[in-house]
């Protein structure tokens, strides 16, 4: 099962070229940050702010061009880890979410942005006077029994 996160583009960072301690290769990354927060259906309340920065790495980095703040896309990520043991012989844990892929969000059969929903008037609904049932004589149907 893919990893994946939709949300709207905030920011592209420009391209990086990172040199190895040694210096003999250089790694190019260029970050994203997307806003994924979360939104309540019923409400249209804001959950709590999630806007990641992804990173993307060699030739990935050119995927980002098609790109620009304010789009929706749906980037797919794997998540990886290494143990570590430093000098003092503790063990520690490197984690990394590497992104592979972006993409726009689909939206069924139009290509129209999809839109955050507007947060709805919480108000309760003032209850309707419709006349009471009447019969065929016209008086008034009371069937309730009490």
């Amino acid at each position: 099962m893919a990893n994946q996160l939709t949300g709207k583009i905030l920011y592209i960072y420009p391209s990086q070229q990172i040199a190895s301690k040694d210096g003999s290769k250089t790694i190019v990354k260029r970050g994203i940050v997307i806003d994924c927060t979360r939104f309540d259906p019923y409400t249209g309340e804001r959950g709590f702010e999630n806007t990641p920065m992804l990173e993307f790495i060699g030739d990935r980095c050119a995927e980002l061009d098609k790109y620009q703040a304010g789009q929706v896309v749906t980037i797919s990520f794997d998540v990886q880890g290494t143990r570590y043991r430093n000098k003092d012989n503790v063990e520690q844990i490197f984690t990394r979410v590497q992104p592979y892929r972006i993409e726009p969000r689909q939206t069924g059969h139009s290509s129209a942005p999809v839109q955050q929903p507007t947060p709805q008037p919480t108000y309760q609904q003032q209850p309707q006077n419709f006349p009471p049932p009447v019969d065929a004589n016209g008086n008034v149907k009371d069937d309730l029994p009490f």
